[in-house]
């Protein structure tokens, strides 16, 4: 399910989670409940996979202590996962648009309708504008947003991909809705 999400609700809930929890001991936890072990396997990548985007993005940090290592949610990652669970993010303004558009283009599968409606909404809300269903642009950096927004709704690089045009054809348009954008 929503992996990243959950391991940041928990510790926002919670304050802190072992990292025996994600780590490979999960394994013989989760074993009685599994019956494949390529599952369990894939299952454990996956917990890496969402414990290393979260520490890169500064949202949770390890912290030893006397009886182990603890995932801990930072000030940051408590203030972001409040942010995109009220739905409110908001891409922050430079005070100079550097000319580049940051380019969001999602390709999620059928049987996650419902992802790709919450995912639209998230974009909507941040103030991205939309190209195509499946391709939109904002104007500003925004790579803590898409990261967080894979962790919120567990979808991986290959599902959601971001890149920085330069230029786009015909983006008189969208420069005048920027030039709008930037007036409010």
């Amino acid at each position: 399910m929503f992996l990243q999400t959950n391991i940041l609700r928990f510790l926002y809930a919670g304050g802190i989670l072992t990292t025996a929890l994600v780590a490979p001991k999960l394994l013989r936890l989760i074993g009685p409940f599994d019956r494949s072990q390529s599952y369990r396997k894939e299952l454990y990548a996956r917990l890496a996979q969402a414990r290393y985007r979260l520490k890169q993005r500064g949202l949770v940090k390890e912290e030893k202590r006397s009886n182990g290592m603890y995932l801990v949610l930072t000030s940051h990652g408590e203030k972001s996962i409040e942010k995109i669970l009220a739905r409110e993010y908001r891409i922050p303004e430079p005070v100079r648009w550097d000319g580049k558009w940051r380019v969001l283009i999602f390709d999620i599968q059928e049987k996650r309708r419902r992802v790709r409606l919450v995912l639209r909404h998230l974009l909507m809300g941040a103030g991205f504008i939309r190209l195509q269903d499946s391709v939109w642009i904002h104007p500003y950096p925004c790579d803590e947003f898409v990261a967080l927004v894979r962790a919120h709704l567990s979808s991986g690089v290959g599902e959601l991909r971001s890149l920085v045009a330069e230029a786009l054809e015909s983006d008189r348009l969208l420069r005048e809705h920027l030039l709008f954008y930037v007036a409010k």
